[in-house]
């Protein structure tokens, strides 16, 4: 059998080296447009192992094969450059309101200085302007032509041990358990709680193409 050679190679390998590191408004701007192009590069990729797919079926578990490592490269890639993203993003917005908590809070004392010299001086009350209040992050950013959008999703993880430890007369050792996690998913999206799991705000970023 022939060796299969998937389309673009010179594209892909570019992102086997990708460097990333999100630490600034500059290096945020580029991993943006590097999460662009890893999610573009896996469409394209899929693309084209099913074009290399139609006329060769007897060859579809060969370029299986020869594409799994590039579908594994692009999904740490793209893993990599949404988490780096996003702990970024909470940093950034973290730093934004405690800078905002300090300015309110600067305000705050003006304005009670102010009213309390007015009232010492018995003169009308006299307007305090509000301060310029510190840009948090945008929930979604344009990117080279695409809209990334910081989506949230409640997920849930399971904390049976601590639970099953407080049950009384409970003998039946915990790995003998299967969770229903389809009904579990059901029920933490629709907003209940299950004792035992733990759930949690999971956020992604959705790449959405202009």
């Amino acid at each position: 059998m022939n060796a299969i050679t998937i389309p673009n190679l010179g594209q892909l390998e570019k992102f086997k080296t990708l460097a990333i590191s999100v630490t600034s408004p500059e290096s945020e701007a580029a991993a943006r447009l590097y999460l662009n192009d890893v999610r573009t590069a896996g469409r394209r990729l899929d693309l084209d192992i099913r074009t290399l797919k139609r006329p060769h079926q007897d060859s579809i578990k060969a370029i299986d094969e020869a594409a799994r490592p590039w579908r594994t490269v692009l999904a740490e890639r793209d893993q990599a450059l949404e988490r780096a993203l996003l702990d970024y993003g909470r940093m950034v917005r973290l730093a934004a309101e405690e800078a905002n908590r300090k300015i309110l809070e600067k305000y705050e004392k003006k304005v009670d200085r102010v009213e309390a010299k007015a009232i010492l001086e018995n003169k009308p009350m006299p307007v305090v302007l509000p301060p310029q209040m510190v840009a948090t992050p945008l929930k979604s950013v344009e990117a080279d032509g695409a809209k990334q959008t910081i989506v949230k999703r409640k997920a849930w993880r399971e904390d049976l041990t601590a639970y099953y430890a407080q049950q009384n007369n409970f003998e039946i050792p915990l790995e003998y358990f299967v969770l229903d996690t389809a009904r579990i998913g059901k029920v933490v999206r629709a907003g209940g709680s299950i004792p035992g799991i733990e759930v949690y705000d999971e956020e992604s970023i959705a790449v959405k193409a202009n």
